[in-house]
């Protein structure tokens, strides 16, 4: 094996540092436990979103710029330090720092993981079975959730502080790995680059209207697989209202589910038409939401594994739609862009969902996020479909 090729495998741990989850399903219930309602929790998980958002370009553009690797080491130190912050806060002010610290170092690693991956592969000459790798560390990531919930469950089960001083031993494992990667583009690739983001900006969301849209819907999906996660503590808690050990357990199958579609997306990949693709994902995330909202507990379920079924699919595939129409010079700063989208939707969406959720019911907010990616996603498919046709008649010289 060449050297270069070690670098999956320490991708794969990275996920691991970053996927095998103790913490997830708790969060909700240890932010309650230290005095943090549902509106709280809103801002929070808004303020992390915006912590994102607010380098999640420029740390893509910079890791384009200096080097994918660079930007992996400070995002796995930083992911690190979040969770010591977390493991020692007990109030508003403590959580703030630990998500702020965990938002900017997620934004290092976002895109900057899949386009060294990608990077290598085409090294190795395998670029053509990125779908199939990218599946694979998804897989990974969502085995490690399937892990991480149990195992989380039965510390939480003695104190809901404990899953989160485990998590911060696990987020280390990610500094060492990220320190041995390898750039398959060498230092002088990155000598002389400029630092000035606004070109980059300018090919990726201006110039390339249909990369545009694919980054956009794409990350509409995103949001809508991160909002449910999100969310399925507090449905938990109030449709089923089940221990702390019984969610973890609920968790692990969700993931689970998610992590075999990923395994073999890219062989559903080959068979469908991405057209059809974008249109049955979007139909699926956006109807989940309501079923969760509308249903008795029993179909809520099937609900969520059809859901997870969906995203375990989506998340590989869309991505590589993108890495299909992307140079390799921007490549991070597109993933990069995607990302950015995700926090930005998932910012103005979530704390309103929290306060739903306190004045009424959570499946009202529920209701409410199905209308939101509805109403979106029909925006964004449209707008492709016009976008296809106006590029066929300029070739076609209509």
């Amino acid at each position: 094996m060449k050297k270069i090729e070690h670098n999956i495998i320490k991708i794969y741990l990275i996920k691991t540092a970053r996927w095998l989850m103790l913490t997830t399903p708790y969060l909700p219930l240890f932010m309650g436990e230290n005095g943090i309602d549902k509106s709280s929790y809103g801002l929070l998980a808004a303020i992390h979103a915006l912590s994102v958002i607010f380098l999640e370009i420029p740390s893509g553009y910079l890791a384009d710029a200096i080097g994918r690797k660079k930007t992996l080491v400070i995002g796995s130190v930083l992911g690190a330090c979040g969770y010591v912050v977390y493991s020692l806060s007990f109030s508003f002010s403590g959580f703030l720092l630990a998500l702020v610290c965990l938002g900017i170092g997620q934004s290092m690693i976002s895109g900057s993981d899949s386009a060294l991956l990608y990077e290598t592969l085409v090294a190795v000459k395998k670029e053509k079975d990125y779908s199939r790798y990218e599946g694979r560390v998804i897989a990974l990531g969502s085995f490690m959730e399937t892990a991480g919930a149990p195992l989380g469950g039965l510390l939480a089960a003695v104190s809901l502080r404990y899953p989160f001083i485990a998590q911060a031993l696990i987020a280390c494992i990610a500094v060492p790995a990220a320190l041995t990667l390898i750039d398959p583009r060498d230092e002088t690739y990155h000598k002389g680059r400029s630092i000035n983001l606004l070109p980059a900006l300018k090919k990726t969301l201006l110039l390339d209207r249909k990369l545009l849209l694919l980054i956009f819907y794409s990350a509409l999906i995103g949001t809508g697989t991160y909002t449910m996660a999100k969310a399925i503590p507090y449905w938990h808690s109030e449709t089923l209202q089940s221990s702390v050990a019984e969610l973890g357990f609920f968790w692990s199958a969700l993931n689970l589910t998610a992590a075999l579609f990923s395994t073999f997306a890219y062989k559903f990949e080959r068979i469908i038409d991405r057209s059809s693709f974008m249109v049955v994902v979007g139909l699926i995330v956006s109807l989940c939401f309501f079923g969760l909202g509308y249903s008795p507990a029993s179909l809520s379920i099937a609900v969520l594994f059809l859901f997870y079924g969906c995203r375990g699919l989506a998340t590989p595939i869309l991505k590589n739609y993108i890495n299909d129409h992307t140079s390799s010079d921007v490549r991070a700063t597109v993933l990069s862009v995607r990302m950015f989208f995700v926090y930005v939707m998932f910012a103005v969406l979530f704390p309103v969902m929290g306060w739903v959720g306190d004045k009424s019911t959570w499946n009202n907010a529920l209701i409410f996020a199905g209308g939101f990616f509805v109403l979106f996603s029909s925006i964004a498919l449209v707008a492709m479909y016009f976008q296809s046709r106006a590029h066929m008649r300029s070739e076609g010289g209509v």
